[in-house]
Parts: structure tokens; C-alpha cells; sequence
């Protein structure tokens, strides 16, 4: 089953936002990624990266800013992020970025990537073969040996409401109103899909990666690479 997840009106427009209170590690985790590619890919050579959900254009930026040397590729199926990622992306030049109005099946196959991102999709998939899904999709349009980097919410059980509980009451620390922690709360408890680390790692592998490394978590929150075997 494939689900596609579409920010729109509201959501879409204060999103820049919004995920700085949700995601309270968000800055940190974007200043991360360059380097952790770059340790990766190196910076001297030509490499293709895909930004799978690129959303407002933060990574691509990011990536962009760090060397001149990749070629970055975002995709996003919402067409109001994709407006706010261009107008961030009209500084670079056209042969270092693309932005493309779709989802990763979109993308031809023959465009083989050294790299890809999902910074933040993953959690708003169900797992009744729509994660499975996009990290086959994903894994089709990478090279051999190619990096998938992703970040997302993740848990299970009491651990994760325990967690959940912590950011609760970060946020409520740090002043926000309670009715908007509140409803952010229940919205992550009943409108999204983190699964377990053990989970991930079992889809990770289904969708031809290898063994996960675990490189962030910080509450609800979890940075992993993986590579693509085949």
C-alpha cells in the first residue's frame, strides 16, 4: 500500500517553524548533515544526492552551502513546499539543485544517486507496506554501496510514551501554551507512525540496506545510516 503524506494551507506555510518547536534538536540536526556526508562522499568530486520529502528546502541549502562539488536532487509531493524551497534555492546555480513536485516513484530509474535523505518522512507512513514501500523505492534509484541518511521519530511501548512525556515537559518549560503542547502530544500519539528500532532495522534490510548505525537520538527523535547492498 503506498501513502503519500501532502503539507498544505497552514502546514505547509509555517512549517519553517513550527518543526523548531516539535523537533527542538532541528537546527543541530541541520548542521550536522553536511559533514556527516561529507565525511562520507568526500567534497572534491561530483556526487548526486536526492533529498527524498524536501519540504521547505532546509538540507538542500545546507548541502548546498557546504561544497559545490554535489548535485542535489529534492522531491516533495506538496506543491506549496516546493514554492518555498525554490525561492530559498534562487541563489544557486541551476546545475547544482532540482526541485521536482512528486514522490520518489516519480523519479526515473536510471538516475542512479550516491546519496539520499529523509529528514522526518518516515514517521507519517503506516507500516502496512508503505514504509517498506519508499525505502524499496528509495533503494531502486541508488547506486551500489550508495548512503540512505534518515531522521525521524521513533519507539515503542512505555519507553516511547515515557519520551514523549520529556518533550512535554521541555516545552512546556521553555513557555509554550499548554493547549498547543497538549494537541501537538495527541497529535503525535494518534496521527502518526513511529515503529521500534528493531522495526526499522527489519525494513531496512527487507528494502536491500545494510546494518543500520545509529548516529543521533535525543528523546522521540533518531538519526541512522545505512548503505545499499546490491
Amino acid at each position: 500500500m503506498k501513502t503519500v503524506e501532502i503539507f498544505e494551507g497552514p502546514r505547509a506555510q509555517t512549517y519553517d517553524q513550527s518543526i523548531r518547536i516539535w523537533c527542538p534538536e532541528y537546527d543541530s540536526i541541520q548542521g550536522l548533515l553536511p559533514s556527516l556526508l561529507g565525511y562520507h562522499l568526500g567534497t572534491s568530486e561530483t556526487k548526486n544526492v536526492l533529498v527524498v520529502g524536501s519540504g521547505t528546502g532546509a538540507e538542500m541549502v545546507n548541502l548546498l552551502q557546504f561544497t559545490q562539488a554535489w548535485k542535489i536532487t529534492g522531491v516533495d509531493p506538496s506543491p506549496e513546499m516546493v514554492a518555498q524551497a525554490s525561492e530559498k534555492l534562487k541563489s544557486f546555480p541551476e546545475n547544482q539543485c532540482k526541485l521536482i513536485t512528486g514522490t520518489v516513484d516519480d523519479l526515473p530509474l536510471e538516475e542512479n544517486w550516491d546519496a539520499a535523505l529523509s529528514i522526518l518522512v518516515f514517521h507519517f507512513l503506516p507500516d502496512d507496506g508503505s514504509k517498506l514501500h519508499l525505502l524499496k523505492s528509495i533503494a531502486q534509484r541508488l547506486k551500489k554501496g550508495a548512503l540512505l541518511v534518515f531522521v525521524d521519530i521513533f519507539g515503542a511501548g512505555e519507553s516511547f510514551i515515557y519520551n514523549l512525556s520529556l518533550l512535554k515537559a521541555l516545552l512546556l518549560s521553555k513557555g509554550f501554551e499548554s493547549q498547543l503542547v497538549e494537541g501537538g502530544i495527541e497529535h503525535i500519539k494518534k496521527s502518526l507512525f513511529p515503529i521500534s528500532q528493531e522495526r526499522l532495522a527489519e525494513l531496512i534490510k527487507e528494502a536491500g540496506f545494510g546494518k543500520l548505525h545509529i548516529f543521533m537520538q535525543s528523546l522521540i527523535f533518531g538519526g541512522w545510516i545505512a548503505t545499499k547492498l546490491d
